[in-house]
């Protein structure tokens, strides 16, 4: 064998091997696509989530249903003047 046949099969080796890598990442790179494509849909999923519980949260703690509650529920009124103490500070 003679240095020209040893260097033309050093280069293909090296093609090969290189083809080997190119190939290799190209499939790590989809996988990783693929991952972040399923981890994007949960996070748009928890969004939505999250957008219906501020509307739920926002509505059950709107000022008239308290009050309705605290009247209906447990009987509570609002104090009229005679049930009122001012404090007051004294410097």
């Amino acid at each position: 064998m003679n240095g020209m046949t040893f260097t033309i099969i050093a280069l293909v080796a090296l093609n090969v091997c290189s083809a080997v890598a190119v190939v290799y990442t190209k499939h790590l790179s989809r996988q990783r696509y693929a991952e972040i494509s399923h981890n994007q849909q949960i996070i748009d999923e928890l969004d939505v989530q999250w957008s219906q519980l501020q509307i739920e949260e926002s509505t059950f703690s709107e000022h008239g249903l308290v009050d309705r509650t605290a009247r209906d529920r447990l009987g509570m009124v609002m104090p009229g003047h005679k049930g009122s103490i001012m404090i007051s500070r004294q410097p």
